[in-house]
This record gives C-alpha cells, structure tokens and sequence, in this order.
C-alpha cells in the first residue's frame, strides 16, 4: 500500500465517526436547533382474541430543544411509514419531550415489532414494542397504523 493511500485510508477513518455525529444533529428541515436525547415506544396490545380491534401505540421523544421534531414508525421486516412532526413541552430536567399517539386497527393474527426514527432516520431510534394479537374472527386486508 502506498503512503498516499494509507494516509487517505487514515484520514477517512478519523473523520467518519464526526461525519456520521454531525449528520445526526442535523435532524430534518423544520426541526430545532438541538439535540434529540432519545426516544421510547410502546404498544398496549388489545386483551381480547376478538377482531377487528384496536392496539394503542404511543411515543415519547427527549430533546433539548423546544419546538418540533420529525418522528416515522417502522415495522420490523417491513418499510418505514410516512414522516410526521410532533412539538414538543416543557419537561423534567431542562429537557423537552413531545408526545404522539396511534391507534392501530388489528384485523388479522398480528405478531411484529414496530420502533420510531426521529429526525428522518438520520437521528435517533427507540427501542423495538412488540405487537401481538390472535384473531378467533377476523377479516380484512392487513393491519395498519392509524393517526391518532
């Protein structure tokens, strides 16, 4: 390997890691000028073996900022669904956190795990929330998140 290479080598090793921080903290258009501190989901599954029903998501963001933040819901295995912004308050510790709900319409045997990406994928994800429901009636196209 020639010096020019394992120097350029060097240099892109050094400044990844800053690179990958920067376009973190540089969320989406719209988003304050902070940082998203982190971000937390879960999902009540419905008690009942009866469908159609319904399955509550809901989720939090922490920011250090006051103002919106651009969140999407993915699906294990699946695709991510379309960019929302939720605004975020006041909350413990000099901290914001915005809050959002969902309602998802379960009309088949459902067994999956759904996370949030805040800032356009490009920020910070939550944890995987499982989702399960077994259907003893049920007929429809598929199970889908709903706003809320």
């Amino acid at each position: 390997m020639s010096r020019l290479t394992a120097f350029a080598l060097a240099t892109l090793v050094a400044v990844a890691p800053a690179a990958a921080q920067n376009a973190a903290q540089d969320l989406a258009p719209g988003v304050g000028a902070g940082k998203v501190l982190r971000a937390q989901l879960a999902i009540k599954s419905p008690t009942t073996t009866q469908c159609p029903t319904t399955a509550k998501m809901t989720g939090w963001v922490f920011t250090d900022f006051a103002g919106k933040v651009q969140v999407m819901i993915a699906r294990k295995g699946q695709s991510v669904g379309t960019p929302f912004q939720v605004s975020t308050v006041p909350a413990a510790n000099g901290q914001h956190m915005a809050t959002f709900n969902r309602n998802i319409q379960i009309v088949n045997p459902i067994d999956a795990e759904y996370r949030i990406l805040v800032g356009g994928g490009a920020g910070v994800v939550s944890n995987w929330a499982p989702l399960k429901a077994s259907c003893a009636m049920g007929a429809g196209p598929a199970n889908e998140v709903q706003g809320g």
